[in-house]
């Protein structure tokens, strides 16, 4: 077994779904200065870029729209994943890494884009539903990765899109909207030709405060919002009510920021076909 596929490998054994290889030089052809790998570790060669569900298939087929925000699990525990990916290089390759995942960063400007990381290691393409990575085969993906001095063979980025699916192209030519467009037209705009992409647009200062209703930056804007009430009645019913609960509540389990509320993928065909479970037959095997 190469190196490659030993590491990709024990990357799904640590809990990612897939795994990819992508080159340093391939990705500093797009990240401006300062937000390259070899900013964050000098000499790095390769990135290891791990992707993960960001909840269940049940979850996705819930009516309650919370239910699928509140179980994205995977994104918990991605640092998780790429600490012990990152050890396993140095401990038998003896190559230096560092594992990132965002999650200690606040913010739209971050060191690193995992989504132009996944695109360079073959993991997804961009999707009109916000810019995010579709991949083929699971659909969303929640993204780490670990930055390594160590020369690997890259996979390199995917010859033909995953988004527009076939059926969104035919939609397209039929009504000139696809069902992520038609989910929220007001966080979402695009336009297909040629059954491509030509341009797209996510407005994510729109969707992002929609979907951080119960995050740190929900908890410190309601928090001010309290201190500055002047009626002590009214302070208190804030203090108590369900919104603020809520939010505290939240905090107890995860501090992580939601990005987006993702209802736009929800008729995505590719997520569907991704999250879709086959019947396992009595006694047998799928």
């Amino acid at each position: 077994m190469s190196a490659e596929e030993r590491i990709k490998n024990y990357a799904v054994e640590c809990g990612a779904l897939a795994a990819g290889i992508a080159s340093v030089e391939d990705i500093n052809r797009y990240a401006p200065e300062g937000h390259r790998p070899d900013d964050i570790l000098p000499g790095a060669k390769s990135v290891v870029v791990t992707g993960g569900p960001p909840t269940t298939a049940g979850a996705w087929r819930s009516p309650n729209p919370r239910i699928t925000t509140l179980t994205r699990v995977y994104p918990m525990i991605r640092g998780t994943v790429v600490m012990k990916l990152a050890a396993l290089i140095e401990r038998e390759y003896g190559y230096y890494a560092v594992f990132y995942d965002g999650q200690a960063e606040s913010g739209h400007n971050p060191f690193l884009s995992l989504k132009l990381c996944a695109e360079m290691a073959g993991l997804g393409t961009r999707a009109l539903a916000g810019g995010v990575i579709l991949n083929r085969d699971h659909g969303l993906l929640n993204f780490s990765c670990v930055v390594t001095s160590m020369p690997l063979k890259p996979d390199g980025p995917m010859e033909e899109p995953v988004c527009p699916h076939h059926s969104c192209i035919k939609i397209w030519e039929a009504k000139h909207t696809t069902p992520c467009l038609e989910a929220c037209p007001t966080c979402l705009s695009g336009f297909l030709e040629g059954g491509r992409i030509k341009w797209m647009q996510f407005r994510r200062y729109l969707c992002e405060p929609r979907a951080q209703t119960t995050s740190t930056t929900a908890f410190r804007q309601k928090l001010l919002e309290i201190v500055n009430e002047t009626d002590l009645e009214k302070r208190k019913q804030m203090v108590y009510g369900e919104f603020f609960s809520r939010i505290v509540r939240s905090l107890a389990f995860s501090s992580e920021l939601v990005g987006g509320c993702i209802e736009c993928l929800r008729h995505c065909p590719v997520c569907i076909k991704a999250t879709t479970l086959r019947p396992i037959p009595r006694g047998g095997k799928p």
